[in-house]
């Protein structure tokens, strides 16, 4: 969008603020906004991404409720995106259920876009990740801005994707015996993969952070910097892909403050090949301590 500028807010610095999950208030945008006015510009549009990328956390109804009562006050568009919506964890789990001390359920915000009924509230969602089909490029877009719905169907974004595509969908998304087994499934084998990162973790006692949903962990590898830098981190980054063969995701990409922080992904490879690349991770951490020490 012409002349659109990103403005990232950053609720925290260390993994620790965050073990409960986010903590984006109102203060935080007001703070933001502010910000934004000082340099002339304005807040337009809030993006939150629920459960999120790339901490796994998950918003409350009641937060949502807040950030929606804000932005409609303030006239800012609040636009919700769920593509990590139906890939949530089994927090009882016996390896991970100590790490959660609140009971965050995750709850579209499609419910309180019809109780509130704004033009300024939409919900974004595909199916590229829940249904690990992201090369049909399929997703959806719902809201009850007219003037937003008349825009989207003049450049014909809802036809995009070709019949064939849109024909299986249906008939997939028709299924709904099969969509709930595969949901229960998905959620299952989603959770054990990801109890066998948080057990090595663990065992490493390496920070991270609780998800509750998305396919990621959120983890602080500071400790094996030389220096807190961009380059420092990107070298370790280099260092764990070619000496262990391990691909993680650097925190500079999302715009974190600190140093060290890296995604990884754990859902993409079977479990045997999951425990395989968490062992010759564990190996990395264990002989970059022993040579620092």
């Amino acid at each position: 969008m012409s002349g659109m500028e990103r403005y990232d807010l950053v609720t925290h610095h260390e993994l620790s603020e965050i073990t409960g999950g986010p903590t984006l208030s109102v203060a935080h945008l007001e703070r933001a906004q502010l910000e934004i006015d000082r340099a002339g510009k304005r807040f337009r549009i809030l993006i939150l991404t629920n459960p999120d990328n790339p901490t796994g956390g998950v918003y409350s109804h009641q937060q949502l409720v807040r950030f929606t009562d804000w932005c409609v006050d303030q006239g800012i568009h609040l636009v919700v995106n769920e593509i990590y919506g139906l890939s949530l964890i089994d927090t009882q789990h016996p390896v991970i259920r100590e790490d959660y001390t609140e009971d965050v359920v995750f709850s579209s915000f499609a419910n309180i876009m019809q109780a509130k009924q704004s033009d300024l509230l939409h919900l974004w969602y595909a199916f590229s990740k829940d249904l690990g089909i992201s090369g049909l490029r399929v997703g959806l877009v719902y809201s009850q801005n007219e003037s937003f719905i008349k825009a989207y169907g003049n450049v014909n974004l809802s036809h995009t994707a070709s019949n064939y595509t849109q024909w299986v969908l249906q008939l997939l998304l028709s299924d709904t015996d099969f969509m709930s087994s595969y949901v229960a499934n998905n959620r299952a084998r989603l959770t054990e993969s990801y109890a066998i990162v948080i057990r090595h973790l663990k065992e490493l006692g390496i920070p991270y952070v609780p998800a509750r949903g998305s396919l990621f962990t959120w983890l602080d590898l500071s400790e094996l910097l030389p220096e807190d830098s961009s380059a420092a981190e990107h070298d370790l980054w280099l260092n764990l892909y070619h000496s262990a063969g391990v691909l993680l995701t650097p925190g500079e990409g999302f715009g974190h403050s600190k140093k060290g922080l890296f995604r990884l992904v754990y859902p993409c490879v079977t479990k045997h090949d999951l425990e395989t690349a968490m062992d010759r991770f564990s190996g990395f951490v264990v002989r970059k301590r022993q040579s620092a020490s």
